[in-house]
């Protein structure tokens, strides 16, 4: 875990996707555009000298040049990058023109580990919704690459407030912009989909879930576990021990390590494409249009992480935030993988109601494959 200092933020613009991907020759005297500019009027010179404060720079003939080492969220690797001032209006993340001999793209925002491709590397069109890159730099001096577009990049409310800016309602052409966080801002190095949180009462989670039926008054000695609570218990417990919190902040802070694994993002990103981020079990019911237009999804393992399940597509489904929620905390019977259907269908209940999963042919042969190894 990382403590983050500043975050430096763009979205890709069609023109930006374009060029960081065409091949050589699709245009006929076209600019051999690598870079990827951001403009002074949403990242100030200044902000930079910031956020490169004590890397060594030199000078170009219109500003700094800052060569550096960047870490890529959730990939073991170190990479070299150059940042510099352009020209006036503008900084410049060079080299990122993948078809380009001199291609120096950050292995965050390379296809092979995830990153959104062009269908078509010749269309001007073809960038996706929504896509941003960014760059974290930790208060330990370090620089971390990482980009969303399908999912917000934290786990809880305090981190959507300190990170508005870079998801807002509306979206500009190039949106970029500058975080300086007003609070502990976490990173987890390890995350590539969601590694921004606030610890929890200074404790480093990944989830903050509580039963409060399941807490232990360690000031007592007394356990809550199974107690059962009147309304006036509840409300008088958790206000005054609120009121101590803010009264004797030195006394509640304590620290937690935990492993999290590196998730297959490209999993996941390819299976919300195959279904168009529909629901597997109730397509367009219960889930929402995020503002691109597309559907909200999640992926549920099977099979959990946490039970041995693997991270791949036959132990995948897209559904929508409430299925999800129901198939891992409702009680769920008839999940058996070998009894998938020809036309592709499984039928199962959660509470006692009938729900069908639904996979598209060639994800259903693929997981068909799998349970014939089995």
């Amino acid at each position: 875990m990382k403590a983050v200092q500043y975050i430096v933020f763009r979205y890709l613009t069609n023109s930006d996707f374009f060029n960081i991907y065409k091949p050589s020759g699709t245009e006929i005297g076209g600019g051999g555009q690598s870079y990827i500019d951001f403009k002074t009027g949403a990242i100030s010179a200044l902000q930079w000298q910031q956020f490169f404060e004590g890397v060594p720079s030199t000078n170009r003939r219109q500003g700094p040049n800052w060569a550096f080492k960047i870490h890529s969220i959730g990939l073991d690797v170190v990479h070299n990058l150059n940042i510099y001032q352009r020209r006036p209006q503008s900084f410049t993340i060079s080299s990122q023109r993948i078809t380009s001999e001199q291609s120096n793209r950050v292995p965050a925002w390379h296809p092979r580990h995830g990153f959104p491709k062009p269908i078509d590397p010749t269309d001007r069109r073809s960038c996706p919704p929504g896509l941003a890159i960014y760059i974290v730099r930790t208060t330990s001096g370090e620089y971390w690459a990482g980009w969303f577009q399908d999912e917000v990049p934290y786990r809880d409310q305090e981190s959507a407030v300190i990170l508005k800016d870079m998801i807002p309602d509306t979206l500009t052409e190039g949106l970029a912009g500058f975080i300086t966080p007003t609070n502990h801002l976490l990173l987890d190095e390890s995350d590539s989909v969601k590694p921004f949180f606030v610890a929890s009462n200074g404790t480093i989670t990944k989830e903050t879930g509580y039963n409060y039926r399941d807490i232990n008054d360690k000031k007592s000695g007394l356990s809550t576990k199974g107690k059962q609570w009147t309304e006036e218990e509840i409300t008088k417990d958790l206000f005054d021990e609120d009121y101590s919190y803010s009264l004797e902040p030195e006394d509640k802070f304590r620290e937690a390590l935990t492993k999290i694994r590196t998730r297959n993002t490209k999993a996941v990103h390819g299976l919300k494409e195959l279904y168009h981020g529909k629901c597997q079990i109730t397509g367009e019911q219960y889930t929402f249009l995020k503002r691109d237009g597309t559907f909200y999804s999640e992926a549920h393992h099977l099979i959990p992480l946490g039970n041995a399940g693997a991270d791949s597509p036959f132990n995948i489904i897209i559904v929508s935030p409430l299925i999800h929620r129901m198939l891992h905390f409702a009680r769920v019977d008839g999940l058996d993988l070998s009894k998938i259907t020809e036309d592709n269908r499984l039928t199962l209940s959660i509470n006692d109601q009938p729900f069908t999963i639904t996979w598209h042919p060639d994800h259903a042969d693929h997981v068909r494959r799998h349970q014939d190894k089995q």
